[in-house]
């Protein structure tokens, strides 16, 4: 029958050792599991990163697509017009900033929002969480 690599590694009461190792092997083991643990995940979050990256240039394209259609299918002049290019400027803003930033220059720019306004950003985590329990919670009725 197989052994568990962690009770082969086992020490005895005494702490003397045990199959030929002893504390320090064990303090090995579980440092190269650890950095194991460390590289996979540090492969997981780049091949997410670059997957969200990717999606991101493709929502910046959905976005320059709306906006056409948003300035082609208004009224040449008056309110509607307006507010329909005003829209349509935004809409490309968003494009623009998608195409030119990547998922560590967003995340930098969070951090950077939520160290200068820390209530404004707690508040709108709370508020985010509420929105998303209730959605939750009303899934599970249906």
């Amino acid at each position: 029958m197989a052994t568990n690599d962690i009770n082969s590694l086992a020490p005895t009461s005494s702490g003397t050792d045990v199959g030929g190792t002893n504390k320090t092997a064990i303090k090995e083991k579980v440092s190269d599991m650890a950095s194991h643990a460390k590289t996979t995940a540090a492969e997981w979050g780049r091949s997410a990163s670059t997957a969200v990256d990717r999606n991101m240039k493709s929502a910046a394209g959905a976005l320059e697509n709306t906006a056409s259609a948003l300035r082609e299918r208004v009224p040449a002049t008056g309110k509607v017009n307006e507010l329909a290019t005003a829209t349509a400027d935004k809409i490309e803003n968003t494009a623009r900033y998608l195409r030119e930033h990547d998922t560590r220059d967003m995340v930098a720019g969070v951090e950077t929002l939520v160290r200068r306004n820390p209530g404004a950003s707690l508040c709108a985590a709370l508020a985010v969480g509420f929105l998303i329990g209730t959605a939750m919670r009303k899934d599970k009725e249906y």
